[in-house]
């Protein structure tokens, strides 16, 4: 009898877990609705805000997110910066409030990289400069290799471009199974994560002080979500193996690189990373920022704007500072 009462007990507390985890994905959905347009791509929609510039236009900056994030974060950050250019801000396959697209497939960064391009070739048909913060790294360097004559430029800005050492965390792979993952994510997952958000957004920061409205201007909470938190583990354990093969290629872009990187970043390697790409990029070059961790766009701004202007071009008509 004893035995029966203690699994239906466990029983009833996973179904409050799952039923918890679907409440608080609603709840954030409710909190953060889209607030940009969405281009279609074979297989569903992309998200992407655009910002017009004010005045004459200097060209078109594309900003693409890294994991645990959306569109949100580097537009609040670099969008006010960014007043001469026309900016598209898009949500990754699976993040912010973009489509899966090709469902568990879409982890792979080379298929993230053709669907954002697939929706980059309606919107932006001219050349742009490329900004990519953390993960999206990958799928970005991705898009310099393979339709460099789209690009002016790639600026990446603690960004993960090479195989690291250690692997990744265990709870990504768990909750990137098949079956066990979905699962995983709602009893566990999902609740370590709502309750943990705000001290793994200061870490990410470390170590300097997390920017005041961070969590609430960039949207992070729309990471909690079970099937957007799932997406983001199945990107993080695709992107190693991914990573591994491409950086054989690095070689061979044709477009200026700028990377830029804190000295203290603790989740993308400085060294393995930035320093490694910018040296084997034909036109790469480095920037290492002091006492910064692993969001550069925040601590120094300007650097990332600087970069930006000289992938540009002469400002036309406009005075350089």
């Amino acid at each position: 009898m004893l035995i029966r009462i203690t699994l239906v007990l466990i029983l009833l507390a996973a179904a409050a877990l799952i039923l918890r985890s679907e409440w608080i994905g609603r709840e954030v959905a409710r909190a953060h609705p889209p607030e940009g347009r969405f281009a279609s791509v074979p297989g569903g929609r992309i998200h992407y805000v655009e910002r017009a510039p004010s005045g004459e236009s200097r060209g078109t900056v594309v900003l693409v997110h890294g994991a645990s994030s959306n569109h949100a974060d580097l537009l609040a950050t670099l969008g006010p910066e960014l007043g001469h250019y026309r900016i598209i801000a898009v949500d990754r396959p699976g993040h912010g409030w973009s489509d899966r697209l090709q469902g568990d497939a879409m982890a792979d960064p080379a298929r993230q990289a053709a669907a954002l391009m697939q929706a980059l070739d309606q919107l932006a048909p001219e050349r742009f400069v490329l900004v990519a913060h953390s993960l999206a790294g990958a799928l970005s360097t991705r898009i310099a290799l393979d339709r460099a004559d789209r690009l002016q430029g790639l600026v990446l800005l603690g960004a993960v471009t090479h195989p690291w050492p250690g692997g990744i965390a265990w709870y990504h792979h768990v909750t990137s199974w098949p079956l066990i993952g979905p699962l995983f994510t709602r009893l566990v997952a999902l609740p370590a994560a709502s309750y943990l958000l705000e001290d793994g957004a200061r870490s990410v920061f470390a170590p300097r002080p997390m920017t005041q409205g961070y969590v609430e201007e960039g949207d992070i909470r729309l990471l909690l979500r079970p099937a957007v938190f799932r997406a983001n583990s199945q990107d993080i354990k695709a992107t190693l193996d991914f990573v591994t093969e491409q950086a054989k290629r690095y070689d061979g872009l044709r477009v200026p690189v700028v990377a830029i990187t804190g000295d203290s970043d603790s989740v993308v390697s400085p060294t393995i990373h930035s320093a490694t790409i910018a040296r084997q990029a034909p036109e790469g070059r480095f920037v290492l920022l002091p006492g910064v961790g692993h969001m550069p766009h925040h601590a120094a701004p300007e650097i990332v704007i600087e970069a930006i202007d000289q992938m540009a071009g002469p400002r036309s008509g406009l005075a350089r500072n």
